[in-house]
């Protein structure tokens, strides 16, 4: 199976659908693709790097978790994350390294804003090889 995303229309926000071989990689590919719908970017330069540790009730409020996390450290560091990799994956918690270039007009076009995503309409399959997710966010 090979790995992607696809956006939807949603009411009002946007929706987006990930998958991939395995739940490590559905993770990280999530929160690449999230980064994907605020900024277009071909610069893959490690130029900022954030290690996250997280908790969840469960694995859906995980991704939830992650996800809003990638974004916030994305604002505070003023970086894109094109590069994600989930180190360890629990039921109940993550840890993984976010990499990517710093925000820059000049290097990359800004697509729109993502304030946060939604439990909203969550779905969330991790059984290997079809993993997917299907998330809303909001913008």
């Amino acid at each position: 199976m090979a790995e992607g995303f696809r956006t939807f229309d949603h009411t009002g926000d946007l929706g987006l659908e990930v998958w991939a071989e395995t739940p490590e990689r559905l993770y990280a590919l999530a929160a690449e693709s999230v980064m994907a719908q605020i900024v277009e970017t071909d610069d893959r330069t490690p130029e900022c790097a954030v290690r996250l540790d997280l908790e969840g009730d469960d694995p859906a409020d995980l991704l939830v978790h992650w996800l809003n996390s990638a974004l916030l450290h994305a604002e505070l560091e003023r970086a894109t994350w094109t590069a994600v990799v989930v180190e360890d994956l629990r039921p109940a918690r993550l840890r993984a390294l976010l990499q990517g270039p710093k925000r820059d007009a000049e290097r990359q076009r800004f697509l729109r804003e993502v304030k946060a995503v939604s439990h909203h309409d969550l779905a969330l399959d991790l059984r290997p090889p079809a993993c997917r997710c299907r998330l809303i966010l909001d913008i």
